[in-house]
């Protein structure tokens, strides 16, 4: 009984197994926009991803044109589709994309340098956060400060951003 070598190369990938290849199961083609999952061409992916995109940035549109109290719902479904469409199309595309075969994509990327970096950034961040907003609620408590809630949230998360990238930075240039 022989086994076919896509079957073959499932059960080496799913379970494990070694290598075969003497058989060349593990070789894939890699292009610049990737596969889908579930197999075709860079092109089919790119079409559903699209599709995805329009489906999901349709439903975008639909409930923000229902749930604003809006005049023109028309026009509005229409911005709100057409701005929605390019993130919702990369969403779709990286539900459905099979890494392994994008051109230059690295088989372990938590296993990266910049993965090291983010970690100790987004922990520092973490910290100062909670230094920053404590201090910021007592500064406002005892002054007696009073501001929209929506400006202190903004401020905090521009300061995290801010933080982050400086701390990303930082790594980046300790590290070089």
């Amino acid at each position: 009984m022989s086994v076919k070598l896509p079957l073959l190369k499932e059960l080496n990938q799913r379970f494990a197994l070694e290598k075969v290849d003497d058989m060349n199961v593990n070789e894939v083609s890699q292009t610049r926009w990737g596969k889908a999952r579930f197999g075709g061409s860079s092109a089919a992916l790119l079409g559903i991803s699209l599709g995805i995109g329009v489906v999901v940035s349709a439903g975008l549109g639909w409930s923000f044109s229902l749930l604003g109290d809006v005049e023109r719902p028309v026009l509005v479904f229409t911005l709100m589709t057409v701005s929605t469409l390019p993130v919702t199309t990369a969403l779709g595309w990286a539900v459905l994309v099979d890494r392994t075969t994008i051109l230059g994509a690295i088989e372990k990327p938590d296993d990266s340098i910049e993965s090291v970096w983010y970690e100790k950034a987004a922990g520092g961040v973490f910290g100062d956060i909670l230094l920053v907003g404590g201090l910021g609620a007592a500064a406002f408590a005892f002054t007696k400060i009073e501001a929209p809630i929506s400006w202190c949230l903004a401020a905090v998360v521009l300061f995290a951003m801010l933080d982050f990238a400086a701390r990303f930075l930082w790594q980046k240039k300790s590290a070089s």
